[in-house]
């Protein structure tokens, strides 16, 4: 080999360019080193390239599938004579470093373009070279109007020098800054934005740039105090809610404490406010209590606090307060105030009452949570007191309290635990003597008091819903159990089973009815559905759509307690009722009092008009007997034939008479 070729040999293996020489086919005939590296293979000799084969003089671009990865290479090929046949040579450069640098350049400028938080870069005498389009989109200013400014033609007033300073005193030592910054757009309108400031550096350590990215967070503060203010405000009236209330109960009390006075917190319900909602939907309802919150705080003086806990309760913490009978005073005006009539803008005028609740510091609590639990207990006697009333908080109400939570406790229990019972009490025909049927009545076994009567947990199951839990279980057992009697070729009986107003309009209760006849068997014209008069006039045409679907499905239905609530015999047309059953208050009396012997007497003959029978409660003596007996009444039930008695004792009542 000659030196010259020898040289050249040097050259080629040196050179960081790859050079081949392939065949027609792509046969590699000759490779140097850099080739190799370039295409990642040890051994190019030999192989067969898929390359394209271009003479030109421009260059080509191609991919490299490597074991490295993923390349690209330019190629320059020529024809060339080898060893007697025709090939080419081909020069190959690794472009790949160069491509992604390209690419990088084009998403950094597509991302600087594109961002929604403005950019800025300044030269490092800190005049502007370059904005993006979403610094011109928030400060209004253009690339032309900003372009060799400084940044401090953004700058609001709001800060210091001070405040300049301690940033760029950071920038300097740190090369970076960020935090919150009141800035100016070119309307003249301030704003706050979030700012990144950076330092951008070269080679040996000097500033050549400084770039700030900044987001305009108006819109971010406004939730934020939007968010703060529903935090602790009621949405609807914009009254402080609970947990402001009790942070300024808390700071009340402190200065309470310190000067030596008095607090007073009262807590309001309304009264009748539920029919509001019920007869005029929750729009008038929110309306309605609109306008209470805005009554209310034209009563209360600056250094009261009045805030909504939620549905229709208020609360009012009095400050400085220097006897009771302050209080009182306050309670009794805004029970006098809220008494009034009041339109609303659907033209309906509607009339409310309030009950309220008071506690007062220190007699009553030390802590928020104390108060606002004697003011609640309080607020709890004034509405079994009868309502539109106020009540000052005892040691005794709390008592009666805490036994009432523990009575609704041990009865979620008793019905999970199977405990309750089904009595039946005989419903008589007054012209025969015989047994007809009975009412079906809960009471309650408790494995520590032992039988416990309705009266003692009906109110509290009614107040928490439970209610109709306990409705569905009577109403399953005694259709069941009727469906045993039947079995046991007993006579046909109607049972009555009591629905109490919350069963009737919150459960779909002909649903349930249909499914437990279903389910159980018993007939349903055997069956009494009993209401009671509140139940029916407190939603008087959803009552008749509901009735109607009950009567539909072959049941019997009855009003109870008639003559105690505020309805007329003449109501008793738009329903379709089978039974009309007389308050027991109506024949305690009977014959001793003319006028309970009178109302009576006109029940009975008036519910005959409207063809419904009338069955009489509580009657304990022969007298009352032979009374409705010359009235012409049909039914009745009362000790004077048995008290509600368990199931095996009513089957033994029904076979002495002959009854199977």
């Amino acid at each position: 080999m000659t030196a010259a070729l020898a040289n050249l040999n040097l050259i080629l293996e040196t050179i960081t360019d790859g050079i081949l020489v392939v065949d027609r086919l792509g046969f590699v005939l000759y490779t140097n080193q850099s080739a190799e590296r370039i295409f990642d293979q040890d051994a190019l000799l030999g192989t067969k390239l898929a390359i394209p084969v271009s003479p030109g003089e421009t260059p080509q671009e191609i991919n490299l599938v490597r074991r490295s990865g993923l390349g690209w290479a330019e190629l320059r090929s020529a024809p060339i004579e080898w060893d007697d046949q025709r090939a080419y040579v081909i020069g190959v450069r690794d472009i790949t470093e160069r491509k992604l640098s390209d690419d990088y350049l084009l998403q950094a400028a597509a991302v600087f373009e594109s961002t929604r938080e403005g950019v800025l870069m300044t030269d490092a005498h800190k005049r502007i070279i370059r904005i993006n389009r979403a610094f011109t989109d928030i400060t209004s200013y253009t690339e032309a109007e900003a372009i060799g400014q400084l940044p401090s033609m953004l700058r609001s007033g709001r800060h210091d020098a001070k405040f300049y300073a301690e940033m760029w005193a950071s920038i300097l030592e740190t090369g970076h800054w960020q935090g919150e910054i009141w800035n100016r757009r070119k309307n003249g309108e301030v704003y706050p934005e979030l700012l990144s400031i950076s330092a951008v550096v070269d080679k040996s350590g000097e500033v050549t740039n400084y770039v700030g990215v900044f987001a305009d967070i108006s819109q971010l503060k406004a939730t934020e105090s939007q968010l703060d203010f529903l935090a602790h405000h009621d949405p609807l009236t914009h009254l402080p809610n609970r947990l402001l209330l009790l942070s300024r109960v808390e700071h009340a009390v402190e200065i309470a404490l310190r000067d030596g006075k008095m607090l007073a917190l009262l807590m309001i319900d309304l009264d009748r406010f539920k029919d509001v909602n019920d007869s005029f939907g929750h729009l008038a309802g929110d309306e309605l209590l609109q306008q209470v919150a805005k009554q209310l705080s034209s009563r209360l003086r600056g250094i009261d606090t009045l805030s909504r806990m939620g549905g229709d309760e208020f609360t009012v913490l009095l400050g400085n307060v220097v006897q009771p009978q302050d209080a009182a005073r306050v309670a009794n005006d805004i029970i006098t105030m809220l008494g009034e009539p009041r339109l609303l803008s659907n033209g309906q005028e509607v009339r409310i009452s309030a009950s309220v609740g008071i506690s007062l510091f220190p007699d009553h609590g030390m802590t928020p949570l104390e108060l606002l639990q004697q003011a609640d207990t309080a607020l709890y006697q004034a509405k079994a007191d009868g309502r539109g009333r106020f009540t000052f908080f005892s040691e005794a109400l709390t008592r009666s309290a805490r036994a009432r939570m523990d009575l609704e406790v041990r009865l979620r229990r008793a019905i999970e635990k199977g405990e309750l019972r089904a009595f039946y009490q005989p419903q008589v025909d007054v012209d025969t003597g015989r047994i007809i049927g009975a009412e079906a009545l809960i009471r309650w076994q408790d494995p520590d008091e032992g039988l416990i009567p309705p009266l003692r947990f009906i109110s509290v199951a009614e107040e928490t819903g439970l209610i109709t839990a306990i409705g569905n279980w009577i109403l399953k057992e005694t259709c069941v159990q009727g469906k045993r009697w039947i079995e046991a070729g007993l006579p046909p009986l109607t049972l009555a089973v009591n629905v109490s107003p919350h069963q009737f309009l919150r459960s779909n209760i002909e649903e349930i009815v249909a499914e437990t006849l279903a389910e159980t068997g018993f007939p349903a014209n055997r069956l009494e559905l009993e209401l009671t008069e509140s139940a029916l006039m407190k939603r008087e045409d959803e009552a008749i759509q509901i009735l109607n679907r009950l009567h539909a499905l072959g049941v019997r239905l009855a009003i109870d307690d008639f003559g105690t609530g505020y309805s007329s015999l003449a109501y008793l047309k738009l329903f379709p009722l089978d039974v009309l059953k007389i308050d027991k208050s109506f024949i305690d009396d009977i014959p001793h009092h003319r006028d309970d012997m009178e109302i009576a007497a006109t029940i009975v003959a008036m519910a005959h008009t409207l063809h419904l029978k009338v069955l009489a409660e509580g009657v304990e003596t022969k007298a009352q007997l032979d009374f409705l007996q010359a009235q012409g009444c049909d039914l009745y039930q009362g000790y004077l034939t048995s008290p509600p008695v368990p199931a095996d004792q009513f089957e033994k009542l029904l076979r002495a008479q002959g009854g199977g």
